[in-house]
């Protein structure tokens, strides 16, 4: 019984050594890659490495200087002629320093003195002078008002035309106003710090008064290469109008029944006369004064060049008194300086142009203009008590105006037989 059990022990511990001896065998195949665990903690930086050898230099870049502002007289070393002409006209002078205490110089005009209570000393810019009025900046940059409700501290240049003027009025009384017209009165100006460092003066610029850069920018790179870099030249009227108008341009500043201060380009906007730019009748470097100093024409060009038609009709106002066409068409509605209110004039003239023969007054009751030109402006700078013409009723004048303005058109002429028109002989010399 007991080898009976011995003989089944050794058989079950061969068997599990065979089954010992199958689990150590060879490996099987490797299993697919389980997926990727948690990032572990970044391990310390290691230490800075050595200097790289530097790599090679980059192309070179491009150069660029901003031109800057040369003046008026570098520009007349190559353009002498008309330099000439611009340095007459009223563009360089919408503002002159007062240099050592001196009243600045105009052509054709003088500003002798200063506001009352002050001397030339006291001023450090003159504004304007040229032709119509002259206004007075003070060491501050302030323009001078006056503190007393009486002061005159604006002076209006004498008008031989209109026998207005040298005479002066009051401007702003009591206001502290700043030079704040840089735009308009200087050549490179930045609303950027205070010119000269006065605290009055806002804004700083290159060069007093509009000079030739004003219209055809720096010219410093023109000057240095004029064949490559050219000036700047825009003929639009907008180019003007960036001057010659005040705020919104399709409206008309007015007050006391005229279009006020610079306002050509405002009262040109409602007129047909859009479509031309300024430079058709205009030439900017010589203006108007000058011309008419030298009893030259003023415009370049004649309203019957294209109203051909129209200027056969006006022999009866010519035959009255040598009245042209402009003394209707561009009445002087404007005021930059003095006018006469009871003489329907102005210092400047209108470029409305065009005449409403049913229409007497030219303001509303509110001041607002209304175009086109009325007969009061049209007419009666002449026809009044202190006219050149014959004074007329407002009936009378509505009558004439509807009138004059159809005018008779010419007759056909009869056409003649071809057998009758004469033919040239082949023998004639």
């Amino acid at each position: 019984m007991h080898r009976k059990q011995g003989f089944l022990v050794m058989l079950l511990m061969t068997a599990v050594v065979m089954v010992m001896s199958a689990c150590a065998g060879d490996p099987g195949p490797e299993g697919p890659q389980g997926p990727a665990g948690a990032q572990g903690v970044p391990g310390p930086s290691g230490a800075q490495g050595v200097q790289g050898v530097p790599g090679p230099s980059g192309l070179d870049g491009l150069s660029y200087t901003q031109p800057t502002y040369i003046g008026s007289e570098a520009c007349a070393e190559c353009h002498e002629e008309i330099y000439d002409a611009f340095s007459l006209s009223g563009h360089p002078y919408q503002l002159n320093a007062v240099v050592n205490g001196e009243a600045p110089e105009y052509p054709f005009s003088e500003v002798n003195d200063p506001p009352d209570g002050y001397t030339w000393d006291d001023i450090s810019y003159v504004i304007g002078g040229y032709n119509w009025k002259a206004l007075f900046v003070d060491q501050d940059g302030y323009i001078i008002t006056g503190a007393d409700e009486n002061a005159t501290t604006q002076y209006n240049l004498p008008n031989e035309v209109l026998d207005l003027g040298d005479a002066w009025e009051g401007y702003h009384t009591g206001e502290e106003v700043p030079y704040d017209c840089g735009t308009c009165h200087t050549t490179g100006f930045s609303p950027i710090g205070n010119q000269d460092g006065l605290d009055g003066m806002v804004g700083s610029w290159a060069f007093s008064g509009i000079q030739c850069e004003e219209c055809h920018s720096a010219g410093s790179e023109h000057a240095e290469n004029p064949i490559v870099v050219r000036a700047s030249i825009d003929r639009d009227a907008e180019s003007c109008a960036a001057c010659h108008a005040r705020g919104v341009v399709a409206e008309i500043n007015t007050a006391d029944g005229f279009i006020q201060h610079h306002g050509e380009y405002e009262d040109l906007y409602q007129s047909k006369h859009l479509v031309l730019d300024c430079v058709t009748c205009h030439d900017p470097h010589t203006g108007v004064v000058q011309l008419r100093e030298a009893d030259l024409p003023t415009v370049r060009m004649n309203c019957e060049e294209c109203h051909f038609a129209e200027a056969q009709y006006e022999a009866g106002h010519n035959d009255i008194g040598g009245v042209d066409c402009i003394d209707c068409h561009m009445p002087r509605l404007i005021e930059n300086a003095a006018s006469d209110s009871a003489m329907f004039t102005g210092d400047v003239r209108s470029h409305v142009m065009l005449i409403n023969p049913t229409q007497i007054e030219q303001f509303s009751e509110d001041g607002t203009m209304l175009s086109p030109i009325s007969l009061n402006y049209a007419c009666r700078s002449c026809h009044n008590p202190d006219g050149r013409g014959v004074e007329v009723s407002d009936e009378q004048l509505l009558s004439l105006a509807v009138g004059y303005h159809t005018p008779p058109q010419p007759e056909a002429e009869t056409a003649v037989p071809d057998e009758e028109i004469p033919v040239e002989s082949e023998e004639a010399p």
